[in-house]
């Protein structure tokens, strides 16, 4: 049996096979934080209804989506320090009940994450502990996994206050190692 092979397939061969990207380490951060969203209608609303189908349902219907750039916080007063934004997109698409999909990119703009964010997809259901996916991030969180878990803590006419803990596994800073510039 022969085996053919191209120049420029050996050349791609030999570049691919002289370099490598290897990562310091895992590294794994528990982050707390709180979620503030100052409901449609009220002053300086952080959510709204961007498609409603639905005008009849105060608490939304399926088919309509709202977008968010809610606050996030310190501590659960409205006055904590502000530590980022959550910011994307909620689909209400559950036809017998009022779980809703979230894809949200949760952006840090303050401590030590200033300038990182994290990428958060899943469900939530009001009344329950919502278990969603991190599915990437930016900045120092980069290639992150892992889950979030909230619930509401506080609910007012104009406000909503949900607790947030976030459990996540990125990579360190990494490092390129190439035979061909030792």
């Amino acid at each position: 049996m022969e085996v053919v092979v191209s120049f420029p397939s050996f050349i791609l061969f030999l570049l691919l096979s002289s370099a490598t990207v290897a990562f310091s380490q895992n590294y794994s951060d528990h982050l707390h934080f709180y979620f503030l969203e100052r409901v449609a209608g009220s002053p300086n609303a952080t959510a709204v209804v961007s498609v409603n189908l639905h005008p009849e349902s105060s608490a939304g219907g399926f088919g309509n989506i709202g977008v968010i750039d809610n606050i996030l916080l310190e501590g659960p007063e409205p006055s904590s320090p502000v530590i980022g934004r959550a910011q994307g997109l909620a689909v209400f698409s559950d036809l017998t009940g009022l779980s809703i999909t979230t894809a949200l990119n949760l952006v840090f703009t303050a401590g030590e994450y200033n300038g990182s964010s994290l990428a958060m997809f899943g469900r939530y259901e009001p009344g329950r502990v919502s278990d969603r996916s991190i599915i990437g991030g930016s900045g120092q969180f980069r290639l992150a996994r892992g889950y979030a878990l909230s619930q509401l803590v506080n609910a007012t006419a104009t406000t909503l206050t949900a607790e947030f803990d976030v459990y996540i596994t990125y990579p360190g800073p990494c490092v390129m190692i190439s035979s061909a510039y030792k």
